[in-house]
């Protein structure tokens, strides 16, 4: 991934239109699943590609008993999110270097930062490590299905650069033996719009 794009998008990135339709019902359906489990210890959670901090800020608001960690390779990201989620911790790091982090985390969510990592089955093994046993992974991206969502996602490499976006049976093959697909939602708030692919994983037990 390049840093520059995303030390450019930083202070545009709450107000693109792709909130509205994609980034936000991705982070509501993220929101209310956790919910539905109903944590009631303190517990460490990881937004990896945590960007301007917007999930940070929301699940702030929601659980007070979440230690929350950001984690992102863009600095400007990182400014924006430090401003507003005080409390959180921050780390800029590169997902090639998740092995460097010593911490377990309970819950672990990526949103729409997957498509980018140029290694992604290494990502997942290194954050299978991260996981604790019972802990859950929460992963959304924009899904490459069909024709009509790769014909529109081409466009969004042009302004985020090189990017992957698995269909559901690819995603399959790179969390087999690592993780189970424990749920599996797909969002489409507008006909225009690319399906978003929202999953829950579970580790696999070796």
């Amino acid at each position: 991934m390049n840093s520059k794009i995303w030390n450019f998008w930083a202070n545009k990135y709450s107000k693109l239109w792709v909130q509205k339709y994609s980034l936000r019902p991705t982070r509501n359906y993220i929101i209310n699943s956790i919910s539905k489990i109903k944590y009631n210890e303190d517990l460490n959670v990881l937004d990896l590609g945590c960007g301007p901090g917007e999930l940070i800020e929301e699940l702030s608001n929601k659980f007070d008993n979440f230690h929350i960690t950001g984690l992102d390779f863009s600095e400007k990201m990182l400014e924006i999110s430090r401003l507003k989620n005080r409390k959180a911790n921050h780390i800029l790091m590169d997902v090639t270097d998740l092995n460097k982090l010593n911490n377990k985390f309970k819950i672990i969510i990526c949103t729409h930062s997957f498509p980018y990592y140029r290694e992604p089955v290494e990502v997942l093994k290194k954050l299978y490590r991260l996981l604790e046993d019972d802990g859950r992974i929460f992963m959304g991206f924009a899904s490459g299905d069909s024709f009509y969502d790769k014909f529109v996602l081409s466009f969004v490499k042009l302004t985020t650069g090189r990017a992957n976006y698995p269909s559901h049976g690819e995603f399959n093959q790179m969390v087999h033996g690592i993780f189970t697909v424990e749920n599996y939602k797909i969002i489409k708030e507008k006909l225009y719009m690319p399906r978003i692919a929202v999953y829950t994983l579970r580790k696999v037990r070796k």
